[in-house]
């Protein structure tokens, strides 16, 4: 790989990213819209593809951050890729790794726990979304086998069964405090990092904390309720 084709990567997955993005407003809405009028059916077929579609974002996103122009070396990148071919929790992990040596102006204090708490977010929100997501583009949706394919796995069963898209919703914010602060590393290892991390880190926690007592239940609920007020402004009734 030559700089330019890194710059031209850059680029491209910038428009994936954008891309994707916006297949999960459509996708969002389209389980809007099936709550709203009790068709659960198909409001949890599409939260399977909305499953999908968070893990082509995260991943999208990680090959925007590691070629990020002026960021990582060609070596790293490499270094990153290799690590991605058999596993991306590893490959995301050497990312953190190798991206920290950069940061300078700290003590190894800060370098170790910072690492550690990557690494933690990196074991929640990117390592269970993926491994469900391998199992429903194998055609696994509602019973899941093991890795041989040769015994169901009930444990990964009862997982795939019980997503719901209130989950979703909680896996993307993290995973979005995840990559800027990955990110900052990378562009910025030695200003934005110091000087954003701790916000990211305080963002996340209080962005969990208020999505904690969130349930699939009350946004069914308030979805129908939100669909009977505008039916009542614009005077249709119920039959």
């Amino acid at each position: 790989m030559l700089e330019t084709d890194r710059d031209d990567v850059f680029v491209a997955q910038t428009e994936n990213v954008r891309a994707i993005e916006q297949a999960w407003k459509h996708i969002n809405k389209t389980i809007n819209a099936a709550y709203s009028n009790g068709d659960t059916s198909t409001a949890e077929i599409h939260t399977k593809l909305l499953a999908q579609v968070y893990c082509a974002f995260a991943e999208a996103v990680f090959s925007k951050v590691i070629h990020t122009p002026n960021g990582l070396t060609l070596d790293e990148i490499a270094q990153v890729k290799a690590k991605g071919k058999r596993n991306i929790v590893e490959a995301w992990k050497k990312c953190v790794e190798l991206s920290l040596r950069n940061v300078q102006g700290k003590g190894s204090g800060h370098i170790a726990s910072t690492q550690q708490k990557i690494i933690a977010l990196i074991d929640t929100y990117v390592y269970d979304p993926s491994l469900l997501r391998n199992k429903i583009t194998h055609g696994q949706w509602k019973v899941a086998l093991n890795s041989n394919n040769t015994k169901v796995n009930p444990s990964l069963t009862s997982r795939i069964q019980s997503i719901t898209v209130i989950d979703l919703y909680r896996y993307k914010k993290a995973f979005q405090s995840l990559y800027r602060i990955v990110e900052d590393i990378i562009e910025s290892p030695n200003k934005a990092h110091h000087r954003d991390y701790w916000i990211h880190i305080t963002d996340f926690e209080k962005i969990q904390r208020k999505m904690a007592p969130w349930t699939i239940e009350n946004k069914v609920n308030a979805l129908k309720e939100k669909r009977e007020r505008a039916k009542l402004r614009t005077g249709i009734t119920s039959v």
